[in-house]
């Protein structure tokens, strides 16, 4: 967990300590929590993973975000119609191939995105707001 800062569980991340790992990455990170600022967000530690940011609607996870040096990590679950429909949709063609090879689990299927650059961040800030909108 070299590239994990936050792997040590009893030092839970604070905004300070965020945006000093996140670095660059940190104004990605901070656009995606405005986003999502009607959702619930806590913080939940594994030992697989360390400390991991879970963004939901009291229900279920809209996404996981773990954060990294200078970089983070988002991970989620589309349902099997919202996959169909992203799969149609040209505004997300970028992301086309990671909807067709996403692996199915009982919760959907498993999409991860590595955030770093805008060329990273901006398919899946596309992907968040489409998600957004089709979960109200």
């Amino acid at each position: 967990m070299e590239n994990r800062p936050f792997s040590d569980n009893s030092l839970k991340p604070t905004e300070d300590t965020i945006k000093k790992n996140l670095y660059s990455s940190y104004k990605f990170y901070n656009e995606l929590d405005n986003i999502t600022f009607k959702f619930k967000k806590d913080w939940n530690f594994a030992k697989s993973s360390g400390w991991m940011l879970k963004v939901h609607d009291g229900k279920k996870a809209l996404y996981y975000l773990i954060p990294l040096n200078n970089s983070f990590i988002i991970s989620l679950t589309l349902r099997e119609q919202e996959k169909s429909e992203f799969l149609s949709n040209d505004n997300l063609i970028e992301l086309h191939e990671q909807l067709k090879n996403a692996k199915k689990y009982s919760e959907g299927f498993a999409l991860k995105f590595l955030i770093s650059d805008s060329k990273s961040y901006t398919p899946l800030v596309t992907l968040i707001k489409k998600l957004i909108e089709k979960r109200k």
